[in-house]
Formats: C-alpha cells, sequence, structure tokens
C-alpha cells in the first residue's frame, strides 16, 4: 500500500504539471493561432501535438494538402484520419484573424516549447497507469475498491491506497470521514455556531474522493438524487458533493471493514429500513 500511495501522488503531481502545460499552451494559441483549438477534442492528445509540431502556423497549416493532414494523422494514430483531416481543411480556410509577423514567429517558437514538454510528460504518465493498475490488482483488498460505481482504474487505486489496508486504524466511520475531510467542523462563538469545511485533513483522499463522489452521480440514482436534494435546497456543487462524499465514506468504512464488494440493490435495501425505522 506504501508503494501504491507514492505511486499515485507522483502521478497526481505529473498530472497538475501537465494541466499546467496545458492552460499555458492553450494561451499561446490564442495569441496567434486559435483556430487550432477548434481542430480536436483535446490538446493533450499525441494526434493533436503532432499536428501542432508539423503545422506550428496557420499559414504552414493552409499549405498543407487534405493527403498531408490525413498522412500525418495516421502517423499519430489517430481513430477517424479520413473525417478529420476533412474538417481540419474545411476549418483551416474559413476567415480567420491572423497574428502579426512578430507575434506568430515568437508565439509558435513558445508552441513548440510546450509541446516538446507535453509529449514525454503524457508518456510518463501512461507509464505510471500501467505500474499503478498492476500494482493495485495484486492487493487482496482491490475488489473491494473496483467494485466502487464508476471508480475506474484511476480512482479505485487513489481510494485504497490513501484508505489503507489496516483495520485497526480507523476507530469508526466518523474517524475516517474526520481524515478525508469530508465531514464538517462546527465552529462556535458565543451564541453563534456555524458548520464549516474542515482544513486538516489527507488531501489526496479528500480529491478521490470528491471525484469519486461526482462521478457517482452518472450511474447511481441514490447519488444522483442526493446531489440534486442539496442543490435544490441552495448548497452550492461544492457543498453538494462533500456531503455526498461523507456518505460515500460510510459506505466504503462498511465495505471494507467487512470485505464486502459494493452492490447497489443491497445498499438501497439498507437506506429504505434506515427510513422506516426513523418515521
Amino acid at each position: 500500500v506504501a508503494e501504491l500511495k507514492q505511486l499515485t501522488r507522483d502521478q497526481d503531481s505529473l498530472i497538475r504539471t501537465q494541466t499546467r502545460l496545458v492552460n499555458q499552451l492553450t494561451a499561446c494559441l490564442k495569441a496567434y493561432y486559435p483556430v487550432a483549438l477548434d481542430l480536436f477534442s483535446k490538446l493533450q492528445q499525441k494526434s493533436t501535438l503532432g499536428f501542432l509540431q508539423a503545422y506550428p502556423t496557420l499559414e504552414i497549416a493552409r499549405a498543407a494538402s487534405l493527403q498531408e493532414i490525413q498522412q500525418q494523422l495516421k502517423h499519430t494514430r489517430h481513430p477517424h484520419p479520413a473525417d478529420t483531416a476533412a474538417s481540419i481543411v474545411e476549418l483551416l480556410h474559413h476567415p480567420q484573424l491572423q497574428a502579426d509577423v512578430v507575434l506568430t514567429r515568437t508565439k509558435s517558437r513558445l508552441m513548440l516549447a510546450l509541446v516538446s514538454q507535453l509529449l514525454p510528460l503524457m508518456e510518463q504518465i501512461a507509464t505510471y497507469d500501467k505500474e499503478i493498475h498492476t500494482l493495485f490488482l495484486t492487493h487482496e483488498d482491490h475488489a473491494i475498491f473496483e467494485s466502487l460505481p464508476r471508480a475506474g482504474q484511476h480512482l479505485a487505486p487513489r481510494l485504497l491506497a490513501e484508505i489503507g489496508d489496516d483495520r485497526q486504524r480507523y476507530q469508526d466511520a466518523s474517524s475516517l470521514q474526520a481524515l478525508a475531510g469530508t465531514s464538517p467542523v462546527l465552529y462556535q462563538s458565543g451564541m453563534y455556531s456555524k458548520a464549516h469545511r474542515r482544513l486538516g485533513c489527507i488531501k489526496p483522499l479528500r480529491n478521490a474522493l470528491y471525484q469519486f463522489a461526482w462521478q457517482s452521480t452518472q450511474s447511481e440514482a441514490w447519488a444522483q438524487d442526493y446531489y440534486q436534494r442539496k442543490r435544490t435546497e441552495g448548497k452550492s456543487h461544492t457543498v453538494a458533493i462533500r456531503g455526498l462524499a461523507n456518505v460515500w465514506v460510510r459506505i466504503i468504512f462498511a465495505m471494507w471493514t467487512h470485505r464486502e464488494c459494493y452492490q447497489t440493490a443491497t445498499f438501497e435495501l439498507a437506506q429504505q429500513h434506515h427510513a422506516r425505522r426513523a418515521a
């Protein structure tokens, strides 16, 4: 678990670096080559970066033939080179506001420098994915976290790594909630009291739980209902997700303690039973 935790945290650091570089690249392209941002669905993919290296300015891109662009896309293993090449040629020849010569020359140089950093970084992140997944599958608790809806290969290893496998570590679910930063802290001064976000927590665990809670709203009806109810009450997106993450911590703690995989039907049945008892 210690190795898995370090690998996932190191990869998160690399992903943050990638995000920073993508943001810089976006700003750079907006300054002199804005149409490039409309040519592909995202910047951080090999086909996009390969295209930018081959055609670093609008003038160079417009001079390329349909066949040349299609061949470039094939070289970077784009899944739909023919259709995408046709779409690119059409977009490139739409009327564009063009940057002056000096701005184009300087910004295209910066763009190539950013791309040269992004390409190897993306490869390293992909290598980390493979190592993390392999290590995750060797752990006896992997099936528990793998069963969480939409946790996938990215979040399941992080939840296992941060929660750990020492069943004596947490006194109860509330102690895990406190460490995860999902349970609120009551601030009180005289007659005034207010619950606010817990600042002292394990931030990588909190981040993984927040991401997972949001993903769960895409597949779990009860999670979507909970989120929408909080939003209807006037809560912000962040507060609603934090509340949902807090519910998930109790569920995950019970699964982890009893070494059981998640089953939607089992949870919904327990939820209904609790509602009847509370009525």
